[in-house]
């Protein structure tokens, strides 16, 4: 709240220095060589479609358990989505559904890290197709010594409350290469739908990537936590695979029977609940709900949890307890 208040009495609220400041920065972290902010993630997802120059009828995969925003943004650029089912573990795209949509012709993968779950990037790469990684849910993650974000042509990342970094609204889209990175900030210049976002905001966001390392620390101290109650249950985690320092955005707990149980005697407890997945990709999709049953499981059986950094200790107790005894 200092950055903002700063940002205020300078009377400098606005998109300027402190807007790039925050896409610099954010740059720097992932491994890219430029970008833009937008006020809204359909137009930074829009904009890495442009960017790759897709055209209407082009077909682009996505991951059943990506946000529908991708499937929508997609159509409504008359690009024809493929739906990949996932790993019933993980949340992730699945390579091999992936792989076998390639006899599709598909122009793109978008690569979503799903609640903070590092998705296999190097596999998916290996296919040869352009790449836009969403790192909205796994900003902070590591695969080796490359961060989320690091492997993608393109990497977008949304700055909504519910992410790992919020400024209350906007995105960024970020390109790898100098001449795509420059050519982000043309397709910016073209339209004043692509503003980009305010100073105030920007403020925020760079507040808070500052302190990421503190912010990851936490996040996987309280997660330890949840992990160990847990385990007296008979429910189960998501798991992420790989020797991947992953951090998740949310708990989730996928279910052995249906939710409303759970979720009405988690709220006598004081703790409230959210399906996981009720607006990904495979809720919106008709066919995808028929050929991906895995993401179609997870979407009916997955609950998430609070996690985040400013948890108090009994607030953490107070999830614990729920977690250890859930029916």
């Amino acid at each position: 709240m200092g950055s903002v208040l700063s940002c205020i009495v300078s009377d400098r609220i606005g998109p300027g220095e402190v807007t790039r400041d925050l896409v610099s920065r954010m740059c720097q972290y992932v491994g890219m060589a430029g970008g833009v902010s937008v006020f809204h993630p359909y137009l930074a997802l829009s904009m890495a479609f442009d960017s790759l120059g897709l055209v209407a009828g082009d077909s682009v995969v996505l991951s059943a358990l990506s946000p529908a925003l991708h499937v929508r943004v997609a159509r409504e650029k008359g690009l024809f989505p493929l739906i990949a089912d996932v790993e019933p573990e993980s949340g992730s795209i699945d390579p091999k559904e992936v792989e076998k949509l390639l006899a599709r012709s598909p122009k793109a993968v978008v690569i979503h890290h799903t609640l903070g779950i590092v998705a296999a990037t190097e596999a998916l790469k290996a296919f040869g197709l352009p790449v836009i990684e969403d790192i909205s849910q796994g900003l902070g993650g590591r695969i080796g010594e490359t961060v989320c974000g690091g492997t993608g042509d393109l990497a977008i990342v949304s700055l909504f409350p519910e992410d790992i970094i919020t400024c209350g609204s906007g995105a960024l889209v970020m390109a790898k290469s100098r001449n795509a990175a420059a050519g982000l900030r043309r397709l910016a210049e073209q339209s004043p739908l692509l503003a980009p976002l305010a100073d105030m905001n920007a403020a925020l966001g760079i507040s808070q990537l500052h302190a990421l390392d503190r912010f990851i620390a936490a996040r996987r101290e309280i997660q330890a936590a949840y992990s160990q109650s847990l385990m007296k249950s008979r429910h189960k985690p998501l798991i992420q695979k790989g020797e991947v320092d992953s951090i998740l955005c949310a708990f989730p707990v996928v279910l052995a029977d249906g939710m409303k149980d759970v979720r009405q005697y988690a709220l006598k407890k004081g703790v409230e609940s959210v399906p996981a997945f009720a607006d990904s990709a495979v809720s919106r999709d008709d066919a995808a709900d028929f050929s991906c049953p895995n993401a179609r499981s997870l979407m009916l059986r997955c609950l998430l949890f609070p996690l985040y950094p400013m948890l108090g200790r009994k607030d953490v107790e107070a999830v614990q307890k729920v977690l250890a005894t859930m029916p």
